[in-house]
């Protein structure tokens, strides 16, 4: 299994009951790039880079527009993709306004439990 590392920050902000305290972020060693990627699948099978490139962007695409059409997306080996959405509430029907209540929208990630297991027993050290 591998190893996450972890870069600890002191925390400088408007909360004064966590002014000063150490949290820890995890320290990302490098970004994969999509060729990179690529590669990467295209060892562990028959198909060639570019094939798996132009599947790749298929498959980005085909899940941009289902869930940006409120759809859920089950991929097994990896987990479940849906929109969510950050919001407040309110105190009466009448003032129920999706432009006004409606912070932000995301993109959630509901992983397998394989992943969940597997990142149960990923060492980390602090850098």
């Amino acid at each position: 299994m591998g190893t996450i590392q972890l870069k600890t920050y002191q925390f400088k902000g408007s909360n004064p009951s966590c002014e000063d305290k150490w949290f820890p972020r995890v320290d990302h060693y490098s970004t994969i790039s999509t060729e990179e990627l690529c590669q990467l699948a295209a060892d562990d099978s028959r198909v060639e880079p570019s094939e798996v490139k132009y599947v790749l962007s298929a498959i980005v695409k085909q899940i941009t527009e289902m869930v940006l059409l409120g759809h859920t997306i089950v991929i097994p080996e990896l987990g479940t993709l849906s929109i969510g959405a950050d919001g407040i509430t309110v105190e009466e029907w009448d003032d129920v306004n999706c432009q006004t209540m409606i912070k932000k929208l995301k993109l959630n990630l509901r992983v397998t439990p394989e992943i969940r297991d597997a990142l149960k027993k990923v060492s980390l050290r602090i850098k």
